[in-house]
């Protein structure tokens, strides 16, 4: 059987990054603790502007947005250690062929089959799509080497399957 779509795929550390920012923040517990957090440290500024310490306001004040370029530059460092370290995907290329009931999976380190019905969820992103078989376990196929008619097809799977 010919597959209706052939996609080739490589990982590096910027697409590794994206992933791992846009399945983080799917998950709505990391959101909801950012928000959390950062509502705190509001709080806790205005309170300190309320009884005049100044001292107090000016140091959560600072700590309002070091919490959040840390946070997220810490997120993104950390996945793009966790590549650099992961010498199975580093510079690999992912043959990716799609079927009407399934897609497979071709790389020098081996094959894999995987139904539609499988499929934890399929994210999409203005950039990419990502097939998750798992909660944080995916394929990364980049909007760019998609072929016409691709996104329409992948629109009608995640339906079809309400993944």
């Amino acid at each position: 059987m010919e597959p209706k779509y052939k996609i080739t795929t490589q990982y590096n550390e910027e697409e590794i990054i994206r992933y791992n920012r846009a399945i983080l923040f799917k998950e709505g517990r990391l959101k909801r603790s950012i928000i959390m957090i950062n509502v705190a440290l509001i709080v806790m500024l205005i309170y300190s502007l309320i009884i005049s310490n100044w001292l107090l306001a000016a140091i959560w004040l600072v700590l309002l947005p070091i919490f959040n370029w840390y946070f997220f530059k810490g997120i993104d460092k950390k996945a793009a250690r966790q590549f650099r370290q992961n010498k199975l995907i580093n510079g690999q290329a992912f043959e990716l062929a799609f079927y009407d009931d399934h897609y497979e999976g071709a790389s020098e380190l081996g094959n894999s089959t995987i139904p539609f019905t499988k499929l934890h969820s399929i994210i999409e992103t203005p950039s990419n799509f990502y097939l998750m078989e798992a909660p944080m376990t995916g394929t990364i196929i980049n909007k760019v080497n998609c072929p016409d008619g691709f996104i329409d097809y992948i629109h009608d799977i995640k339906n079809q399957y309400k993944i």
